[in-house]
């Protein structure tokens, strides 16, 4: 069980440490004199759990060991900043 929260442990810095910050900015997108930057917000999930436990199977008595995990990430567009003829302004995207 030490061995699992020891890699659980060493995922979640690991992914901590590349998230630095919750908002990613686009590479900006130009048509023409308009370009736009698409701001979002940036999600990580991670999960993970283990157990140990005793089964008789066949009159058999056994012992057993397991562990999972799971992570995802997501990027949500929030916003986008337009510049165009000098000007910029934020365009809210959603709710």
């Amino acid at each position: 069980m030490d061995e699992i929260k020891k890699l659980l442990e060493a995922v979640r810095q690991h992914l901590s440490g590349r998230a630095l910050r919750d908002i990613v900015v686009s590479k900006p997108l130009s048509a023409g004199e308009r370009h736009v930057v698409v701001l979002s917000e940036l999600s990580l999930m991670f999960g993970g759990g283990g157990g140990t436990g005793e089964a008789s199977t066949a009159g058999k008595a056994s012992k057993g060991a397991g562990g999972a995990s799971g992570g995802m990430s997501k990027a949500s567009p929030v916003a986008v900043l337009v510049v165009e003829d000098g000007k910029v302004r934020l365009e809210r995207v959603g709710n």
